[in-house]
């Protein structure tokens, strides 16, 4: 019945320790041979998106920054994509300078900085594919963590508007839980951006109408499929849109109260295997 599997990565794909664990990337497999169509729909880094892909075996299109990029899963390449438009990139910057909160932007493969710091240099580690059974250092993982760039700007008002690349994501980072809400209430208001809170401490900005259902839209039409062919497994806040969209969205147990009232069903946690739970209670069973 269900053609497509769209899985959100943190939280739900990987465990607490980052890691897709064997009996999920075995039950993955197993859909995959049984003819679905196996994705991940993620807030991450396409290449972060594509070597996770590539360890479960899946094809087709991948989703990247929370939709606004589609790749394909045999190349890592861009299928297609949505960019924050320059002056808005810029208006971005310029507020959270303004209030005093960190912010950063996502070319393809680079994070682009106003300045290097502990937190955005170990960035491209944080993207891996985790073994285990290796210690998760940069001489232990040197080929994917070369994959993502990080690059100090300067000013990341003046670079944002004159990037010579298409900027499809924005971070705004802050200790602050008051000034978080206010910097989401100002930038909600401009009704030229779509913002989902991906953490305690963060929310990500990306151009007006994208989000992972969207993406998902576009890959239907490129499948020829309809949402009632599609399911979706998540855990957060940018996983509402879809899990509500598909014919079957699923929550995982340790999803927030909002996003298990969006779904169709609950699973186990992350840290149960709840992706392989729930794809061989409704997928392969």
């Amino acid at each position: 019945m269900y053609r497509l599997l769209a899985l959100d990565m943190d939280g739900t794909l990987l465990n607490r320790s980052k890691i897709i664990t064997p009996a999920v990337r075995d039950t993955l497999q197993a859909a995959i041979r049984k003819g679905v169509n196996v994705t991940i729909a993620s807030g991450r880094f396409p290449a972060s998106v594509w070597l996770h892909a590539r360890h479960v075996g899946m094809h087709g299109c991948l989703i990247a920054f929370n939709g606004a990029v589609i790749l394909d899963a045999e190349t890592g390449e861009r299928v297609q994509g949505f960019p924050i438009r320059p002056e808005t990139a810029r208006r971005i910057a310029e507020l959270a300078a303004e209030a005093g909160a960190y912010v950063h932007f996502y070319g393809y493969r680079t994070l682009f900085v106003e300045q290097m710091n502990e937190m955005n240099a170990s960035w491209p580690l944080a993207n891996v594919v985790v073994d285990p059974d290796r210690p998760l250092t940069y001489e232990n993982y040197r080929e994917q963590a070369d994959l993502i760039q990080v690059k100090q700007t300067g000013d990341l008002a003046a670079f944002a508007e004159a990037a010579s690349e298409p900027l499809y994501k924005a971070t705004v980072i802050s200790e602050d839980p008051e000034l978080l809400i206010k910097l989401y209430d100002e930038l909600r208001s401009w009704n030229e951006l779509a913002l989902t809170k991906t953490g305690q401490r963060r929310f990500d900005i990306n151009a007006d109408g994208i989000n992972k259902r969207t993406a998902l839209e576009a890959l239907c039409r490129i499948y020829g499929m309809h949402a009632a062919e599609v399911a979706a497994i998540g855990d957060y806040d940018n996983d509402v849109d879809m899990l509500g969209w598909a014919g079957l969205g699923i929550a995982m147990a340790n999803s927030s109260d909002r996003v298990k009232q969006a779904a169709d069903a609950v699973t186990a946690s992350n840290e149960e295997d709840g992706v392989a739970v729930a794809v061989r209670r409704y997928l392969l069973s």
